[in-house]
């Protein structure tokens, strides 16, 4: 499912960024019309949310209409949401009238966000949205993309080394490096503190071990602080966008 936010807030694109990605929803972001029809006609966008906090309403209602007046019928029948400050009857009758199909408060919380953004999508198209975490793969090749990760074995607490090679909200991938003895990791092992860096954070989560060959082993998160998943969910918006 794909969902773009179309705002000039940092705040709020971060809002949805931190909401959305961890539950399996891809998150795109736009402040301005000829990016959004861009984006529009290039990604499969299902949703997208106007932020009309400021009460911007006479601009967003102009994107709105040539939305849904769009001569391409994968543009026009995309979802509307509106993100509002305060309830204003009558500019919401308007937004209806254009095509909106519903609203969120800006003091909603993460979770209700993503309920509703589910749920809408649901009536709208008769189903629930296909999810499942949105992974980005990295090219270690790239400086900027290659990104250390360590840990230690429970087993016999060796110092063990790897290279990301793609990271979800649920877990990351490693291509491991240096020699180690083959007790030293196996499917099912509980990692405590596995540490590496994005956009300079360190990050620290627990995992287990659910895939492992040779070089390569696949982890699944068992325990993420906030700070560090929301960490997470920016990394990957900015890898996707």
């Amino acid at each position: 499912m794909n969902v773009l936010i179309y705002t000039q807030s940092y705040y709020v694109r971060k809002m949805f960024v931190n909401s959305l990605i961890p539950m399996g929803i891809s998150v795109f972001h736009s402040d301005n019309v000829e990016d959004l029809v861009d984006k529009l006609s290039n990604r499969p966008i299902e949703v997208v949310v106007f932020d009309v906090i400021q009460e911007n309403y006479d601009e967003a209602f102009k994107v709105l209409a040539g939305m849904k007046n769009n001569s391409s019928e994968k543009i026009s029948k995309i979802a509307i949401v509106m993100l509002i400050g305060g309830v204003d009857k009558k500019q919401i009758a308007r937004a209806l009238q254009l095509g909106a199909l519903g609203f969120i408060k800006s003091n909603a919380s993460g979770e209700t966000i993503a309920k509703y953004i589910i749920d809408l999508y649901e009536k709208k198209q008769g189903a629930p949205p296909q999810r499942k975490f949105v992974r980005v793969t990295l090219d270690a090749t790239i400086e900027s993309e290659r990104i250390g990760v360590k840990f230690r074995s429970p087993r016999n607490m060796q110092l063990i080394l790897g290279v990301l090679c793609d990271i979800s909200s649920g877990g990351i991938a490693v291509e491991l490096v240096g020699t180690f003895p083959p007790e030293a990791i196996e499917q099912g092992m509980e990692i405590k503190n596995m540490q590496f860096i994005l956009e300079g954070r360190d990050v620290l989560v627990d995992a287990v071990v659910v895939a492992y060959q040779k070089k390569f082993c696949a982890f699944r998160f068992t325990n993420v602080s906030e700070q560090d998943k929301e960490a997470i969910s920016q990394f990957i918006f900015e890898k996707i966008s």
